[in-house]
């Protein structure tokens, strides 16, 4: 019977280790926007979910904002949540160079 149990609880953790869950979710996706916000960010596009386990518990949801007061800052950020508070991973800001160039096409006489 402990063999049984001990190959149950295998099988569960390596399920749990591959697959993950996804159980946070639509809790994220429900709260992020309006936290976003709070950070001075504005959410570009939601790019999707992943299953999570171990340190992201219940899944993680990515999405592109930028800064509000710097259009030409950008993150990819992904969100979880651990023990009912939204937490934020975010590498390095994407920059945005742009230059605006007028020509001036006009011959010269």
């Amino acid at each position: 019977m402990i063999k049984v149990i001990a190959a149950i609880a295998g099988i569960l953790f390596t399920a749990y280790t591959v697959v993950g869950t996804n159980e946070n979710v639509d809790e994220i996706k429900r709260r992020a926007p309006d936290e976003v916000a709070a950070r001075n960010w504005e959410i570009l596009r939601y790019e999707g979910w992943q299953y999570g386990s171990f340190s992201n518990h219940g899944g993680k949801v990515w999405y592109h904002v930028q800064n509000k007061d710097n259009h030409n800052i950008q993150y990819r950020v992904f969100v979880t949540m651990w023990d009912g508070e939204l937490q934020y991973t975010y590498g390095q800001p994407e920059k945005l160079e742009r230059l605006q160039a007028t020509i001036d096409f006009k011959t010269r006489g």
